[in-house]
């Protein structure tokens, strides 16, 4: 077994494990272990990318078939190493904060993370079942790790019981595969069972198709689809600003990824199947466009937009084709770049006279968070507030920028899929959301300042917003070899 294609794997683990046992040997005699802490978190950040450079091989399985490495996998740890990077980079003011934890805390991601490419590289129910819950494990802690804060606490609490919820549906789903089948690998599944419709009903048997329902609706929970959503607006706006950017970016892409991955290995072609897909997306559509227009905290506007997206990445999946999957793996990473931009300028915001960082007090919180807080942000710092304009015009999908083809490749998919029916009312959802992200436009650009926040001077999160938008503004010249290369990584069905 050649151990260098899990080099990546190895690497991120060592990494949690080596900054957490520094912290433990060294946090009395150097003061500041925070830093190199951080420091060597990126360092491992860069060897690991360096790592899964090496690994675009052709399809490799590992440990007895039950873990794929492939050039589409390796594309797609790299993407998420790149804005796991981005990440530790907003993460900076909360380690200093938050000395005493920032150990644990990078630790906790980079197992997290583990977790998640792990996931993607899954070919077998029984490591997929680990790695999900190696990085659940991670995010429990995470999203309660503010001691300070009640809402915190209630956020770990809420995502601990429901996404407990979530992998006890899927254990019991994937004991029915393997109960009625014999098997967990998904190469043996594809090949145990037919793919014409005309022989699936007579050959499969009813336990398996029931295990597989079970499966794709504990996925629906893990990428909080409606109406499987409830956990994602609290979690969100309880969580420190630097988890909830993790949760959106890292976490949210690769389980979206991982849930592609399943179906597409698996080549599931079940008649009636991509109903479920469409009512799912449909009320991902109603429930992210009309909660979000109702909130008043950006945070929790943001989760519903985030639903919103969602739906978008399950309606290409409706046609179960090579065509549909490319493109909901595109607008995944269109969204993940929207989102670190977005998400991460909640770790610049902070209160105005205050000494309080924006984590540390609920109150705070919720008046820093406001909507109407960012009033006159055009005039007071002219250039976040065109970076946070141009991501949230993109969010929307309005053209030219990056949103705007993400969603007109989806939708272009589904019309050929012959739902037309479904692409126009995705199409009236998108317009009504619009009006929440036009509002947060207007709300920059056209009211008067009210003092309550400032922006942090800080340098890399600043750099990373920008380069976030500045990304949605000319991917238009990039978007050809970027939908050419995930549509020859991803697997054939």
């Amino acid at each position: 077994m050649n151990l260098e294609l899990l080099s990546p794997e190895i690497t991120l683990f060592s990494g949690a494990i080596i900054i957490l046992m520094l912290d433990v040997f060294l946090r009395k005699k150097v003061s500041s272990i925070s830093y190199l802490s951080h420091l060597l978190a990126l360092l491992v950040c860069a060897v690991t990318l360096i790592a899964i450079s090496k690994n675009f091989v052709a399809e490799s399985l590992l440990f007895n078939d039950m873990i794929k490495v492939s050039f589409f996998t390796s594309y797609i740890k790299s993407f998420i190493i790149l804005i796991l990077t981005a990440v530790l980079l907003f993460s900076l003011n909360f380690i200093i904060s938050e000395a005493k934890i920032s150990a644990e805390f990078i630790s906790l991601i980079f197992l997290a993370t583990l977790g998640s490419i792990v996931m993607i590289s899954a070919n077998d129910f029984l490591i997929f079942y680990l790695a999900l819950e190696l990085q659940a494990l991670s995010l429990y802690i995470l999203a309660a790790i503010n001691r300070k804060s009640p809402k915190s606490a209630e956020a770990g609490i809420k995502y601990f019981i429901l996404g407990s919820l979530a992998s006890a549906i899927l254990l019991f789903g994937i004991s029915l595969i393997y109960g009625y089948s014999g098997t967990t690998n998904f190469n043996a599944l594809s090949q145990l069972y037919p793919h014409s419709e005309s022989e699936i009903i007579k050959n499969v048997p009813i336990g398996v198709m029931v295990g597989f329902i079970l499966v794709i609706v504990a996925m629906f929970f893990k990428i909080a689809a409606a109406p499987f959503h409830m956990w994602s607006p609290d979690v969100y706006e309880g969580s420190p600003p630097i988890v909830t950017t993790f949760f959106a970016t890292v976490i949210k892409f690769s389980v979206i990824i991982a849930f592609i991955n399943i179906l597409s290995n698996l080549n599931i072609k079940w008649p009636g199947l991509n109903k479920i897909f469409i009512t799912i997306s449909l009320l991902s559509f109603a429930i992210g466009s009309f909660g979000a227009i109702f909130q008043k905290n950006f945070k929790r506007l943001l989760a519903y937009s985030s639903i919103g997206h969602v739906g978008f990445i399950l309606l290409s999946l409706v046609i179960f084709n090579k065509y549909g999957f490319s493109y909901a793996v595109f607008y995944s990473m269109i969204y993940a770049v929207i989102s670190i931009g977005t998400f991460g300028f909640l770790n610049i915001v902070v209160c105005k006279n205050s000494n309080l960082y924006n984590h540390e007090n609920d109150e705070e919180a919720k008046k820093i968070y406001d909507i109407q807080s960012l009033s006159g942000l055009a005039k007071t710092n002219p250039r976040v507030a065109f970076a946070l304009s141009v991501l949230m015009f993109s969010s929307a999908g309005i053209p030219p920028l990056a949103g705007f083809f993400s969603k007109f490749y989806v939708l272009s998919s589904v019309i050929a899929g012959q739902f037309v029916a479904v692409a126009v009312v995705a199409v009236l959802f998108s317009v009504i959301s619009a009006f929440y992200y036009l509002r947060i436009v207007k709300i920059m650009y056209f009211d008067q300042p009210n003092n309550i926040i400032e922006l942090e001077g800080n340098l890399n999160s600043n750099l990373i917003i920008m380069i976030a938008a500045l990304f949605n503004v000319f991917l238009i010249f990039f978007i050809k070899p970027m939908t050419q290369a995930i549509f020859n990584f991803m697997p054939g069905l």
